[in-house]
């Protein structure tokens, strides 16, 4: 998901369910309804491949990231304590 901001309680939410969420200050007024985007999440960057044009965004932390490769917080903590016990 792609916005100006989001609310920091639905950020993290949404992290928790690994849904990535990419804060993108001004992209509201870069792009129009039916643009083509690629997003590269590790650089936080946005290419409208509509037209060209490529949009910094805030990059997601590697804390963040972890959640969001392992499924969510709830797999993550899984595996976490699951390596604690063997």
């Amino acid at each position: 998901m792609l916005a100006d901001s989001f609310a920091r309680i639905f950020y993290r939410n949404a992290t928790n369910l690994a849904l990535p969420l990419i804060v993108c200050p001004g992209i509201s007024k870069k792009v129009s309804e039916g643009d083509q985007l690629e997003v590269d999440l590790e650089k936080g960057m946005v290419i409208n491949k509509t037209t060209g044009e490529t949009i910094e965004a805030e990059k997601i932390s590697e804390y963040i990231m972890n959640i969001i490769a392992s499924g969510g917080i709830k797999p993550l903590f899984k595996k976490i304590t699951e390596n604690m016990y063997k």
